[in-house]
Protein backbone atom coordinates (compact mmCIF):
# COMPACT_ATOMS: atom_id res chain seq x y z
CA UNK A 1 0.00 0.00 0.00
CA UNK A 2 2.92 2.50 0.45
CA UNK A 3 4.02 1.79 -2.51
CA UNK A 4 1.56 2.87 -4.40
CA UNK A 5 0.66 5.56 -2.28
CA UNK A 6 4.37 6.53 -2.87
CA UNK A 7 3.67 5.84 -7.13
CA UNK A 8 0.72 7.90 -6.71
CA UNK A 9 2.55 11.02 -4.99
CA UNK A 10 5.42 11.26 -7.47
CA UNK A 11 3.19 10.95 -10.70
CA UNK A 12 0.71 13.58 -8.92
CA UNK A 13 4.13 16.10 -7.83
CA UNK A 14 5.62 15.25 -11.67
CA UNK A 15 1.80 16.41 -13.03
CA UNK A 16 1.57 19.43 -10.57
CA UNK A 17 4.93 21.16 -11.84
CA UNK A 18 3.76 20.78 -15.81
CA UNK A 19 -0.38 21.98 -14.99
CA UNK A 20 0.84 24.95 -12.78
CA UNK A 21 3.16 26.28 -15.48
CA UNK A 22 0.61 25.82 -17.83
CA UNK A 23 -1.55 27.16 -15.45
CA UNK A 24 0.30 30.20 -14.99
CA UNK A 25 0.86 30.66 -18.80
CA UNK A 26 -3.02 30.06 -19.49
CA UNK A 27 -4.67 32.07 -16.63
CA UNK A 28 -2.13 35.11 -16.80
CA UNK A 29 -2.68 34.99 -20.81
CA UNK A 30 -6.56 35.19 -20.70
CA UNK A 31 -6.01 38.31 -18.45
CA UNK A 32 -3.69 39.75 -20.19
CA UNK A 33 -4.10 39.45 -23.95
CA UNK A 34 -7.56 40.75 -24.16
CA UNK A 35 -7.05 44.20 -22.29
CA UNK A 36 -6.53 47.14 -25.10
CA UNK A 37 -4.04 48.17 -21.69
CA UNK A 38 -1.70 45.36 -22.54
CA UNK A 39 -1.04 46.53 -25.88
CA UNK A 40 -0.62 50.60 -24.82
CA UNK A 41 1.94 48.99 -22.42
CA UNK A 42 3.57 47.30 -25.28
CA UNK A 43 3.36 49.93 -27.43
CA UNK A 44 5.29 52.47 -24.82
CA UNK A 45 7.77 50.90 -24.12
CA UNK A 46 8.38 50.66 -27.78
CA UNK A 47 7.53 54.64 -28.28
CA UNK A 48 5.47 53.38 -30.69
CA UNK A 49 3.63 56.57 -32.19
CA UNK A 50 6.96 58.83 -32.11
CA UNK A 51 8.45 55.99 -34.43
CA UNK A 52 5.51 55.48 -36.54
CA UNK A 53 5.87 58.31 -39.16
CA UNK A 54 9.53 57.18 -39.85
CA UNK A 55 8.21 53.43 -40.56
CA UNK A 56 5.36 54.91 -42.98
CA UNK A 57 8.10 56.96 -44.82
CA UNK A 58 10.00 54.01 -45.48
CA UNK A 59 7.04 51.80 -46.21
CA UNK A 60 5.99 54.46 -48.69
CA UNK A 61 9.42 55.57 -50.32
CA UNK A 62 9.59 51.84 -50.95
CA UNK A 63 6.44 51.29 -52.45
CA UNK A 64 6.67 53.89 -55.16
CA UNK A 65 9.50 53.80 -55.83
CA UNK A 66 9.57 53.01 -59.81
CA UNK A 67 6.09 52.91 -59.95
CA UNK A 68 4.69 54.50 -63.23
CA UNK A 69 0.82 55.21 -61.41
CA UNK A 70 2.64 57.80 -59.29
CA UNK A 71 3.24 61.25 -60.51
CA UNK A 72 7.53 61.44 -60.96
CA UNK A 73 7.39 64.02 -58.10
CA UNK A 74 6.24 61.56 -55.64
CA UNK A 75 8.19 58.68 -56.97
CA UNK A 76 11.65 60.74 -56.46
CA UNK A 77 10.38 61.97 -52.79
CA UNK A 78 13.03 61.14 -50.11
CA UNK A 79 11.95 59.23 -46.91
CA UNK A 80 12.65 62.34 -45.05
CA UNK A 81 10.08 64.11 -47.12
CA UNK A 82 7.71 61.43 -46.37
CA UNK A 83 9.03 61.36 -42.78
CA UNK A 84 8.11 65.20 -42.34
CA UNK A 85 5.05 65.01 -44.00
CA UNK A 86 3.20 62.23 -41.67
CA UNK A 87 4.68 63.12 -38.63
CA UNK A 88 3.19 67.10 -39.49
CA UNK A 89 -0.18 65.90 -40.65
CA UNK A 90 -0.40 62.91 -37.70
CA UNK A 91 1.73 64.10 -35.01
CA UNK A 92 2.35 61.44 -31.96
CA UNK A 93 -1.19 62.53 -29.88
CA UNK A 94 -3.24 62.33 -32.80
CA UNK A 95 -1.65 58.46 -33.79
CA UNK A 96 -2.12 57.48 -29.88
CA UNK A 97 -5.97 58.96 -30.21
CA UNK A 98 -6.56 57.13 -32.68
CA UNK A 99 -4.58 53.93 -31.92
CA UNK A 100 -6.02 53.96 -28.58
CA UNK A 101 -9.74 53.76 -30.08
CA UNK A 102 -8.65 51.17 -32.17
CA UNK A 103 -7.29 49.00 -28.98
CA UNK A 104 -10.15 49.47 -27.51
CA UNK A 105 -12.89 48.95 -30.31
CA UNK A 106 -10.79 45.91 -30.98
CA UNK A 107 -10.95 43.96 -28.05
CA UNK A 108 -14.46 45.49 -27.20
CA UNK A 109 -15.37 43.00 -30.28
CA UNK A 110 -13.29 39.95 -29.26
CA UNK A 111 -14.83 40.10 -25.90
CA UNK A 112 -18.29 40.60 -27.59
CA UNK A 113 -19.34 43.83 -25.65
CA UNK A 114 -19.72 45.27 -29.68
CA UNK A 115 -20.36 42.68 -32.86
CA UNK A 116 -17.77 44.91 -35.17
CA UNK A 117 -14.35 46.62 -34.23
CA UNK A 118 -14.10 49.98 -35.68
CA UNK A 119 -11.10 52.61 -36.72
CA UNK A 120 -11.92 56.06 -35.93
CA UNK A 121 -10.47 58.81 -38.77
CA UNK A 122 -12.17 61.47 -37.42
CA UNK A 123 -8.84 62.71 -36.01
CA UNK A 124 -6.98 62.32 -39.45
CA UNK A 125 -10.21 64.40 -41.18
CA UNK A 126 -10.10 66.92 -38.15
CA UNK A 127 -6.00 67.34 -38.51
CA UNK A 128 -6.56 67.24 -42.81
CA UNK A 129 -9.25 69.87 -42.29
CA UNK A 130 -7.49 71.85 -40.11
CA UNK A 131 -3.84 74.50 -40.04
CA UNK A 132 -1.76 71.21 -39.26
CA UNK A 133 -3.17 69.72 -43.04
CA UNK A 134 -1.33 72.88 -44.98
CA UNK A 135 1.32 72.75 -42.92
CA UNK A 136 2.14 69.02 -43.77
CA UNK A 137 1.48 69.80 -47.12
CA UNK A 138 3.96 72.95 -47.41
CA UNK A 139 6.55 70.85 -45.03
CA UNK A 140 5.94 68.66 -47.71
CA UNK A 141 7.17 70.71 -50.74
CA UNK A 142 9.81 72.46 -48.73
CA UNK A 143 11.81 69.44 -49.59
CA UNK A 144 11.12 69.77 -53.85
CA UNK A 145 13.01 72.12 -55.66
CA UNK A 146 12.08 76.30 -55.75
CA UNK A 147 9.15 76.76 -58.58
CA UNK A 148 9.51 78.36 -60.97
CA UNK A 149 6.85 81.61 -62.02
CA UNK A 150 5.34 79.18 -64.25
CA UNK A 151 4.84 76.19 -62.12
CA UNK A 152 3.69 78.85 -59.27
CA UNK A 153 0.91 79.38 -61.99
CA UNK A 154 -0.13 76.40 -62.96
CA UNK A 155 -0.23 75.31 -59.19
CA UNK A 156 -2.90 77.74 -58.01
CA UNK A 157 -4.91 76.68 -61.33
CA UNK A 158 -4.76 72.78 -60.25
CA UNK A 159 -5.49 73.80 -56.90
CA UNK A 160 -8.33 75.44 -57.65
CA UNK A 161 -9.98 73.03 -60.42
CA UNK A 162 -8.85 70.15 -58.71
CA UNK A 163 -6.02 69.42 -61.01
CA UNK A 164 -2.76 67.41 -60.56
CA UNK A 165 0.03 69.63 -59.85
CA UNK A 166 3.17 69.60 -60.33
CA UNK A 167 5.34 69.35 -57.25
CA UNK A 168 7.93 72.20 -56.01
CA UNK A 169 8.47 74.69 -53.05
CA UNK A 170 6.72 77.43 -53.11
CA UNK A 171 8.55 81.41 -52.20
CA UNK A 172 7.63 82.10 -48.33
CA UNK A 173 5.43 85.35 -49.83
CA UNK A 174 3.38 83.00 -51.87
CA UNK A 175 2.11 80.44 -48.72
CA UNK A 176 0.39 82.89 -46.89
CA UNK A 177 -1.85 83.15 -50.77
CA UNK A 178 -2.11 79.76 -51.31
CA UNK A 179 -3.18 78.18 -47.56
CA UNK A 180 -6.92 78.96 -48.07
CA UNK A 181 -6.98 76.99 -51.46
CA UNK A 182 -4.95 74.22 -50.06
CA UNK A 183 -6.89 73.99 -47.16
CA UNK A 184 -10.19 74.11 -49.10
CA UNK A 185 -9.01 71.18 -51.29
CA UNK A 186 -8.14 69.13 -47.95
CA UNK A 187 -11.40 69.90 -46.43
CA UNK A 188 -12.89 68.57 -49.69
CA UNK A 189 -10.80 65.50 -49.42
CA UNK A 190 -11.54 65.25 -45.50
CA UNK A 191 -15.33 65.30 -46.61
CA UNK A 192 -15.37 61.96 -48.58
CA UNK A 193 -13.13 59.98 -45.98
CA UNK A 194 -15.95 58.56 -43.71
CA UNK A 195 -15.42 58.96 -40.07
CA UNK A 196 -15.61 55.44 -39.24
CA UNK A 197 -13.85 52.40 -41.02
CA UNK A 198 -15.27 48.72 -40.01
CA UNK A 199 -12.21 46.55 -39.38
CA UNK A 200 -14.01 43.23 -38.62
CA UNK A 201 -17.30 42.12 -37.62
CA UNK A 202 -19.51 39.31 -36.20
CA UNK A 203 -21.02 36.88 -39.35
CA UNK A 204 -24.45 35.95 -38.59
CA UNK A 205 -23.79 32.05 -38.30
CA UNK A 206 -20.49 30.19 -36.49
CA UNK A 207 -19.22 33.17 -34.34
CA UNK A 208 -15.28 32.48 -34.24
CA UNK A 209 -15.21 34.06 -30.78
CA UNK A 210 -17.85 31.67 -29.56
CA UNK A 211 -14.91 29.05 -30.10
CA UNK A 212 -12.26 32.10 -28.33
CA UNK A 213 -14.86 32.38 -25.24
CA UNK A 214 -14.95 28.60 -24.45
CA UNK A 215 -10.93 28.56 -24.67
CA UNK A 216 -10.80 31.47 -22.43
CA UNK A 217 -12.61 29.80 -19.78
CA UNK A 218 -10.15 26.69 -20.17
CA UNK A 219 -7.36 29.51 -19.38
CA UNK A 220 -9.68 30.67 -16.60
CA UNK A 221 -9.88 27.54 -14.55
CA UNK A 222 -6.73 26.12 -16.12
CA UNK A 223 -5.63 26.19 -12.01
CA UNK A 224 -7.65 24.46 -10.78
CA UNK A 225 -6.24 20.94 -12.00
CA UNK A 226 -3.26 21.60 -10.10
CA UNK A 227 -4.54 22.76 -7.01
CA UNK A 228 -6.32 19.35 -7.19
CA UNK A 229 -3.29 17.66 -7.75
CA UNK A 230 -1.37 19.01 -4.97
CA UNK A 231 -4.16 18.51 -2.75
CA UNK A 232 -4.19 14.71 -3.66
CA UNK A 233 -0.04 14.97 -3.49
CA UNK A 234 -0.62 16.26 0.32
CA UNK A 235 -3.23 13.15 1.12
CA UNK A 236 -0.87 10.33 0.05
CA UNK A 237 2.45 11.83 1.12
CA UNK A 238 2.00 14.30 3.97
CA UNK A 239 2.36 13.34 7.52
CA UNK A 240 3.68 15.88 9.48
CA UNK A 241 4.54 19.68 9.63
CA UNK A 242 7.98 19.35 8.45
CA UNK A 243 7.15 16.99 5.39
CA UNK A 244 4.52 19.57 4.56
CA UNK A 245 6.83 22.24 4.36
CA UNK A 246 9.93 20.48 2.71
CA UNK A 247 6.60 18.75 -0.35
CA UNK A 248 5.52 21.68 -1.26
CA UNK A 249 8.85 23.62 -1.09
CA UNK A 250 10.45 21.42 -3.59
CA UNK A 251 7.52 21.72 -5.82
CA UNK A 252 6.44 25.15 -5.57
CA UNK A 253 10.29 26.36 -5.78
CA UNK A 254 10.60 23.96 -9.33
CA UNK A 255 7.66 25.29 -10.53
CA UNK A 256 8.74 28.97 -10.26
CA UNK A 257 12.07 28.16 -11.46
CA UNK A 258 10.41 27.37 -14.88
CA UNK A 259 7.41 29.70 -15.32
CA UNK A 260 10.63 32.72 -14.66
CA UNK A 261 13.12 30.92 -17.18
CA UNK A 262 10.35 30.43 -19.66
CA UNK A 263 8.77 34.01 -18.98
CA UNK A 264 12.70 35.39 -19.46
CA UNK A 265 13.80 33.29 -22.24
CA UNK A 266 10.10 33.87 -24.06
CA UNK A 267 10.12 37.68 -25.80
CA UNK A 268 13.28 37.65 -27.29
CA UNK A 269 12.81 33.85 -28.84
CA UNK A 270 9.44 34.78 -29.93
CA UNK A 271 10.78 37.79 -31.24
CA UNK A 272 13.29 35.14 -33.55
CA UNK A 273 10.66 33.49 -35.10
CA UNK A 274 8.91 35.94 -35.51
CA UNK A 275 11.23 37.37 -37.71
CA UNK A 276 11.64 34.27 -39.52
CA UNK A 277 7.91 33.85 -40.25
CA UNK A 278 7.31 37.29 -41.54
CA UNK A 279 10.67 37.02 -43.72
CA UNK A 280 9.19 34.74 -45.42
CA UNK A 281 6.00 36.21 -45.91
CA UNK A 282 6.79 39.93 -46.19
CA UNK A 283 6.37 41.19 -49.79
CA UNK A 284 9.95 42.16 -51.47
CA UNK A 285 9.28 45.64 -51.90
CA UNK A 286 8.42 46.51 -48.73
CA UNK A 287 11.38 47.55 -46.67
CA UNK A 288 13.62 45.75 -44.10
CA UNK A 289 13.07 48.19 -41.52
CA UNK A 290 9.41 46.93 -41.26
CA UNK A 291 10.74 43.49 -40.47
CA UNK A 292 12.77 44.61 -37.59
CA UNK A 293 10.08 46.87 -36.38
CA UNK A 294 7.54 44.41 -36.61
CA UNK A 295 9.67 42.11 -34.54
CA UNK A 296 10.86 44.52 -31.71
CA UNK A 297 6.87 45.34 -31.55
CA UNK A 298 5.92 41.64 -30.83
CA UNK A 299 8.98 41.10 -28.59
CA UNK A 300 7.67 43.90 -26.70
CA UNK A 301 4.24 42.61 -26.47
CA UNK A 302 5.50 39.41 -25.50
CA UNK A 303 7.35 40.85 -22.76
CA UNK A 304 4.34 42.38 -21.50
CA UNK A 305 2.38 39.30 -21.84
CA UNK A 306 5.05 37.47 -19.82
CA UNK A 307 5.53 39.79 -17.16
CA UNK A 308 3.13 38.63 -14.55
CA UNK A 309 4.44 34.87 -14.87
CA UNK A 310 8.00 36.42 -14.68
CA UNK A 311 7.13 38.14 -11.18
CA UNK A 312 4.95 35.15 -10.17
CA UNK A 313 7.25 32.83 -11.09
CA UNK A 314 9.89 34.33 -9.18
CA UNK A 315 7.40 34.57 -5.76
CA UNK A 316 6.74 31.06 -6.11
CA UNK A 317 10.61 30.14 -6.54
CA UNK A 318 11.29 32.27 -3.66
CA UNK A 319 8.50 31.05 -1.35
CA UNK A 320 9.22 27.42 -2.16
CA UNK A 321 13.06 28.42 -1.15
CA UNK A 322 11.87 29.58 2.12
CA UNK A 323 9.33 26.29 2.76
CA UNK A 324 12.15 23.96 2.11
CA UNK A 325 14.81 25.99 3.80
CA UNK A 326 12.26 26.47 7.06
CA UNK A 327 11.56 22.61 6.84
CA UNK A 328 15.35 21.97 7.37
CA UNK A 329 14.71 23.72 10.62
CA UNK A 330 11.77 21.88 12.00
CA UNK A 331 11.84 18.92 14.06
CA UNK A 332 11.22 15.66 12.90
CA UNK A 333 8.31 13.95 15.28
CA UNK A 334 9.85 10.40 16.88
Amino acid sequence: MKTIKKILATICAILFVITAVIALFAFNFDRQAFTAETYQKAFAREDFYNRLPSVLADATTSLIAGQSQFPVGLSGMSKEAWEAFFHTLLPPDTLKVMGDDVLNSTFAYLNMQTDSAQLNLAPLKASMASDTGAQAVFAFLSTQPDCTFIQIAQITVSLLSGGQIELCDPPAELIPALTPIVQGQLQIAAAVIPDQVTIISAPPQNDPRQRLQTARLFMRFSPILPLALLLGLTILAVRSLKRWLNCWGVLFFITGSIAFVMSLLGAPLFGKILQRVLANRMPLYLPTLLLDYASDLASAMVQTLLSPVLWQGLAFALIGFGMAVISYFVKKKK
